[in-house]
């Protein structure tokens, strides 16, 4: 009787791991995939390209999925966005956004210090763009998302 008790726990068990293998393959790693849609544009400053400046996207409502995302522009003033977290160029979640702008220049400020016993030029940066678009509130852009392929152009004025 031991015997066919044995072979019936066993019977179970494996019966019992296939289960819990086949539920956490429907479940899954508990590891949700976002959606997101393809977003590309250019961003020109007094109609041109506006090489290395960085495009914010931010979700005018958190709750909706929208997701932050951003994006560098390229030398000829194109970019193509990603959300915080995602995939390099994979885009950004369906939903309204507001959008600001980051651009800025190195420059040198005439002073030297001393680093590793060379004398090296001190440089500071300064913004190409008007504060106003370093806001999503006064930038004066919004934008939606939707399903499918989107494109997004962005002409700022000095």
């Amino acid at each position: 009787m031991k015997i066919r008790n044995d072979f019936i726990m066993k019977k179970s068990f494996v019966a019992f791991a296939l289960l819990l293998c086949a539920l956490i393959v429907v479940i899954g790693c508990g590891r949700k995939v976002t959606k997101t849609e393809g977003v590309t544009g250019k961003v020109t400053l007094n109609g041109e390209p506006l090489a290395g400046a960085t495009v914010f996207f931010v979700a005018l409502d958190k709750n909706s999925g929208a997701l932050d995302s951003f994006a560098r522009t390229g030398e000829d003033g194109t970019y193509k966005l990603q959300t915080l977290t995602g995939a390099a160029n994979a885009g950004t979640t369906p939903g309204k956004y507001a959008v600001k702008f980051d651009a800025q220049e190195q420059y040198d400020t005439g002073k030297t210090q001393m680093v590793n016993g060379e004398e090296v030029p001190v440089m500071d940066s300064r913004s190409l763009l008007p504060k106003k678009y370093n806001d999503e509130k006064t930038a004066g852009f919004e934008v939606e998302v939707v399903k499918g392929a989107n494109e997004f152009n962005f002409d700022l004025e000095k």
